[in-house]
């Protein structure tokens, strides 16, 4: 049987987790006959108006990204008919981290948190716990955007910013004179995040290969997630981290959280988007009850894919 020809897919994103390093390394992407460009950036501006222009196909992103900027509510104020067509992981791996002077919520009254983008992504998580807190965005404290985890923690060290929402391991808090005020974990149960999205437009005229990517990276999800590639996973994720044993086996161990990894066959976690959803409207950027996960979901694609498993 003679192979249809490679197709190439653009992706974007913020870095390489485990299912599509696995997707890559142990052939699943090829065995569907895909090629992919993977294209990593530093802010979420960044990678929503390339999957708009078009530079990207598709995006592994965090659901509140691809939901805020559908209704304009991310940097750029246009509306965008996005589609979430693929799972990733679940929960918030995020804490959020203060200077040495806060010893407490109310001590950020005044003051200003650091952000990736100021109405989306974890932000919206650190708003919501702050209101559950008392504390109301624009009343109460003001959030600037200054870019990755990097340049979050750089304006903290300057003294423009008290906290942010991080992924910094606890010894470079620790090292940078930081302390963690609480973590996510504690006040959010289900999240979406690493999800496959892409424009709709873009998703129904090359359908074939969405379910043919979505295919892929079901199999290398179900790989990583049977214990018997344990050993190969992790060569494979050392290759990944430069040879750090320590940060590799953290990746293994994040991978098959049932809190904190990949949803089981790479299922769409509509209890995370939902979450998403109501996390906005904690934090004042969403009318409660207006916007229903389903308005930003196409599951026919992961459900073909998933019934033409072999």
């Amino acid at each position: 049987m003679e192979l249809m020809a490679q197709d190439l897919i653009r992706i974007g994103l913020f870095n390489r987790d485990a299912a599509i390093i696995a997707a890559v390394e142990k052939g699943f992407l090829k065995q569907e006959n895909i090629a992919v460009e993977i294209n990593t950036v530093v802010d979420s501006p960044t990678l929503l108006r390339n999957l708009i222009k078009g530079n990207y196909d598709l995006i592994l992103n965090n659901a509140d990204n691809v939901i805020a900027w559908a209704e304009g509510q991310g940097e750029d104020p246009q509306k965008n008919d996005f589609v979430i067509f693929l799972g990733g992981s679940q929960g918030v791996d995020q804490k959020l981290v203060v200077t040495s002077a806060v010893n407490g919520y109310q001590d950020l009254k005044g003051k200003v948190l650091a952000a990736d983008a100021v109405t989306t992504g974890y932000a919206v998580v650190a708003m919501a716990i702050l209101k559950k807190n008392g504390l109301e965005w624009k009343r109460d404290y003001t959030v600037t955007s200054f870019g990755n985890t990097g340049a979050r923690a750089d304006a903290m060290s300057r003294g423009d910013a008290v906290g942010a929402m991080m992924s910094m391991p606890d010894e470079d808090i620790a090292k940078r004179g930081f302390k963690v005020l609480t973590e996510a974990k504690d006040h959010v149960k289900n999240y979406a995040r690493g999800l496959g999205a892409t424009r709709r437009d873009w998703a129904n005229k090359n359908e074939e290969l969405v379910v043919r990517f979505n295919r892929a990276m079901i199999r290398a999800t179900d790989w990583l997630q049977d214990p018997r590639n344990k050993d190969d996973a992790l060569q494979m994720l050392l290759a990944e981290t430069k040879g750090n044993k320590a940060r590799a086996a953290t990746m293994y161990e994040n991978t098959l959280s049932p809190t904190m990894g990949l949803t089981p066959r790479s299922r769409i976690d509509m209890a995370g988007i939902r979450t998403v959803i109501e996390l906005r409207e904690v934090a004042g950027l969403m009318k409660p009850g207006e916007f229903k996960a389903e308005k930003y979901v196409d599951e026919r694609f992961y459900n073909k894919a998933l019934a033409t498993l072999k």
